[in-house]
């Protein structure tokens, strides 16, 4: 269970005659709770020491032992992991970068548009699982949608997340652990009917942005396919035009920008 700092905030604000209870897992679990002078006893065994200063940014696991933090440094990949309430659905950060759109906006909100603008159906691709949002929703509406995760981490924190559980119950999501890059490659051309390529940051994965990559996604998209497109906006002010150089990159790959749009983030293509 996920418990956020938030949570027992709200908990202890709450009078007594309007019940002693503390909502988990993002609104999803309410647990009955007393409390003592020095903690909040959880029903089923658990306990939260209220001496133990929590954080605002951080999502807790609700463990026999207390609180743990859903944030650790990984030795092998050398990069620190955390998964960050918002205020609809937590995001992941890799260093101190969220995996979604939080600022005028929200991971739920932001899956929302990409979802409303691509319209995806039949087989899907989704080439970057991260939390699994964007395969959850294309699922409603899709035959099957393969995505795609190769990092442990993000998928360990997956499991954890409640708002990721249909990721792992719904039966028409193909979760392949393994690189979309290499991977891509045992599709055959003219696989799927829509991608959906939201990688993370250039920094992280620069192999996601390049022109051969490009290439393969052309390669396994049916014609007259939609492909969105993740790109990024800051910086343009300053010169800095990401998806002006994106777009520049799918053309040379094939194919045919429809539209560049802010309020899903990214750019909307087709195959020819």
């Amino acid at each position: 269970m996920i418990v956020l700092k938030r949570d027992i905030e709200e908990m202890l604000r709450r009078r007594p005659e309007e019940g002693m209870f503390l909502d988990v897992d993002f609104g999803k679990k309410r647990l009955n709770v007393r409390r003592d002078k020095s903690a909040l006893i959880v029903k089923g065994g658990y306990m939260i020491n209220l001496g133990v200063k929590l954080k605002d940014n951080v999502c807790y696991l609700l463990k026999k032992e207390g609180l743990i933090p859903i944030a650790f440094f990984d030795e092998e990949t050398r990069k620190f992991y955390k998964l960050m309430p918002t205020v609809d659905w937590p995001t992941v950060t890799i260093g101190s970068v969220p995996m979604h759109r939080v600022k005028m906006t929200s991971p739920r909100r932001d899956t929302e548009a990409k979802i409303k603008l691509v319209k995806p159906e039949g087989i899907v691709l989704d080439t970057c699982m991260g939390l699994g949002y964007t395969a959850i929703m294309a699922a409603a509406r899709s035959k099957i949608v393969y995505t795609f995760e190769k990092d442990k981490n993000i998928y360990l924190i997956a499991r954890l997340n409640p708002c990721s559980s249909q990721l792992f119950s719904l039966p028409n999501i193909r979760i392949k652990r393994a690189d979309v890059v290499k991977y891509i490659k045992k599709f055959p051309a003219m696989y799927f009917d829509c991608i959906i390529h939201d990688p993370p940051t250039f920094k992280i994965s620069p192999g996601l942005y390049s022109v051969d990559f490009y290439h393969k996604l052309y390669r396994v998209l049916k014609r007259k396919g939609k492909l969105f497109h993740y790109a990024p906006f800051y910086g343009i002010k300053k010169g800095k035009d990401f998806p002006a150089r994106i777009k520049v990159h799918l053309k040379e790959a094939g194919f045919n920008v429809l539209r560049v749009d802010y309020n899903a983030g990214g750019i909307l293509c087709q195959r020819s």
